[in-house]
């Protein structure tokens, strides 16, 4: 799907009784490596255009890095909540979004809007925040507001989650113990399973797939908001 799906990640560590905090340090781990797997079949097809992503990167690489500095002044249950939010629009946007086939239109003007970089940044400090990288939110923006096809869109953001997902972490170094146990049981896991996601995307329907993983975190949301709040 071009995401490294954090969303169902992060509560998944959360319900096997880990602090936020710490959780969400390790999914960003795993959503910085497994991206990164990820974003190797998606070079070599030809899904991710590299200077036009760096346009959209920065502003939300500040933003990611803000949002996970500060996460260590808000209350555990704030962020439970702010986690519970996000799992359920992101739910609901995946299932509304439908895989476009359309020509790419990468109009400069548009990656330099306002309107885009303030989606950009406020995507990126909640997901810095919470420890989530939110492409599930970033991919249909990116084809709704820049009329990408799907595809490509979902390469660009394994390029950003790279970047966004280094800068949330770098923000919760300053705060947050790491499990290195834990780390070594998520990340390799979603390294192999990322990349070769990322091969099959050609061969996959993605509108099947946005649909059960729409319902799926809709679902979570509900389940995750009744057993912590």
């Amino acid at each position: 799907m071009g995401i490294a799906l954090g969303s169902v990640r992060l509560p998944i560590i959360i319900f096997l009784g880990f602090e936020p905090i710490i959780a969400s340090s390790t999914n960003l781990i795993a959503v910085i490596f497994g991206s990164i797997s990820g974003l190797i079949p998606a070079i070599k097809q030809k899904r991710v255009p590299i200077k036009s992503s760096m346009k959209i990167a920065f502003p939300s690489i500040i933003a990611a890095f803000l949002g996970g500095y500060y996460a260590i002044h808000f209350s555990e249950r704030f962020i439970i909540i702010t986690i519970s939010i996000c799992l359920f629009i992101s739910g609901f946007v995946l299932f509304l979004n439908k895989s476009y086939e359309q020509e790419d239109n990468l109009n400069q003007s548009k990656l330099n809007s306002i309107k885009e970089i303030f989606l950009g940044v406020f995507i990126a400090y909640f997901g810095g925040l919470i420890g989530i990288a939110l492409g599930v939110l970033r991919v249909p923006a990116l084809v709704y507001f820049l009329k990408m096809n799907i595809k490509t869109a979902g390469g660009i953001n394994l390029l950003l989650t790279v970047f966004v997902g280094s800068a949330a972490f770098l923000g919760h170094l300053s705060a947050a113990a790491l499990d290195y146990n834990l780390i070594s049981v998520v990340v390799f896991p979603t390294i192999i399973g990322m990349y070769l996601g990322s091969r099959k995307v050609m061969d996959l329907n993605q509108n099947f797939l946005n649909k059960f993983v729409g319902i799926f975190l809709v679902l979570l949301s509900i389940i995750f908001c009744i057993k912590f709040i």
